[in-house]
Parts: structure tokens; C-alpha cells; sequence
């Protein structure tokens, strides 16, 4: 199985808003489906991304605090909304946000996982951007134990998880999509906010 290997080229992949990049995982966490449109955005073949991790494709520029976070949601089988960048084979970048579901048997063990990404609100995008780039700081000239006391320290600063903190920034596109403007952050529910993104 030939490795996952790119090299970025510094423009951007725009993802389009009404369509989803589906995969599924293995309770091991190996992608064993990718629907047409992953292979259309990413430019690999079914066979090259069946198989691999999500870490195996990771982007440079996602730091390891922010990865881990991720998948320790999966290991809970908890989701977890998370506006992420991603890279296509011919080094193009997209970024996106998640929708997990993990299926579970009758006794409680994890079947599969299915992951949904769509386009991220352009609105957002500069604030992860920035938190990201000052988070990789951290790792790469400290280690990965002070980049995550500092992200602890600045979800407790905002006093929210980083889901929420999420759904509070895309806040404000959601409004613009129609939602009831007089309606706060507290009030607006989870479901009606990844609602507009994931048609649910």
C-alpha cells in the first residue's frame, strides 16, 4: 500500500457548500469507505485512501493538540464539531467542518464511525487559522505538553468546549442562513445549527 505523500502548494480547494465528503471507519480507526465526492476533492483513487488513518493524511499546519482532541472524541465515541484544514493530492488545501456518528452493537462496542465534512463558513476560517498557526508555535518550539496546557488555558479563558466554541463562531453565519437573530448562543441548539451545514 504506497504511503500517503504531498507536497502543499499554497492555493486553496473550494469545497462546494451543498455537497458532503462522506468516510466511514473501522472500530480501529482505518477508513474503509470514502463516497465519490472525497475522491473528487481529494484526487486519490478509492484504493490509495482505503485503509489509512486519518493521521496518515493530516495537514501540516493542524497541530497535534488540535489532532489528538479529535481522536480522543472518537476513541469516547463522542463527536465532535471542528473546523479543520486538509490537503488534496496535488497539494491544494480545503478546509471543512466535521459531524461524526459512531454506531454501536447491542453490548456497547463500536461497529463503525461515519465522518461527514462540508465546506467550513468562510467567516470562520481566519480565527481557526490564527489559533492553529499560535498553537504549532507552541509545539514546535516547546513541546506538545505546553501547546495543550496552553489551549486548556485558553478554553477555560472562554469559558466553553472547544465544540462549542465552535458552534459560538459559526454563530453568526448561521443567523445569516436565516436563523432568529434575537435568538443568543445559549438558546440556539446544536441541532439547529449543524442543521443548516449537514441538512440535518
Amino acid at each position: 500500500m504506497d504511503d500517503i505523500n504531498f507536497t502543499p502548494v499554497g492555493r486553496e480547494l473550494m469545497l462546494d457548500p451543498d455537497k458532503v465528503m462522506i468516510s466511514k471507519l473501522t472500530p480501529e480507526g482505518q477508513i474503509d469507505f470514502v463516497n465519490d465526492y472525497f475522491v473528487e476533492i481529494t484526487g486519490y483513487e478509492v484504493h490509495e485512501i482505503v485503509g489509512k488513518t486519518f493521521e496518515d493524511s493530516k495537514h501540516a499546519d493542524v497541530p497535534m493538540t488540535i489532532f489528538n482532541l479529535m481522536m480522543d472524541h472518537l476513541s469516547d465515541n463522542k463527536n465532535l464539531h471542528i473546523v479543520l484544514k486538509d490537503q488534496a493530492k496535488d497539494g491544494r488545501y480545503y478546509w471543512y467542518i466535521t459531524d461524526f456518528e459512531t454506531k454501536l452493537d447491542k453490548e456497547g462496542n463500536k461497529i463503525s464511525t461515519s465522518s461527514k465534512r462540508v465546506a467550513a463558513p468562510r467567516s470562520v476560517i481566519p480565527e481557526f487559522d490564527k489559533l492553529y498557526k499560535k498553537i504549532l508555535k507552541i509545539e514546535q518550539n516547546t513541546s506538545l505538553e505546553t501547546a495543550k496546557i496552553y489551549f486548556d488555558g485558553f478554553l477555560e479563558e472562554k469559558g466553553m468546549s472547544f465544540n462549542d466554541y465552535t458552534l459560538h463562531q459559526i454563530d453568526s453565519y448561521t443567523i445569516h442562513q436565516g436563523l432568529s437573530s434575537s435568538q443568543s448562543p445559549q438558546t440556539k441548539t446544536k441541532k439547529s445549527i449543524m442543521g443548516k451545514l449537514f441538512g440535518k
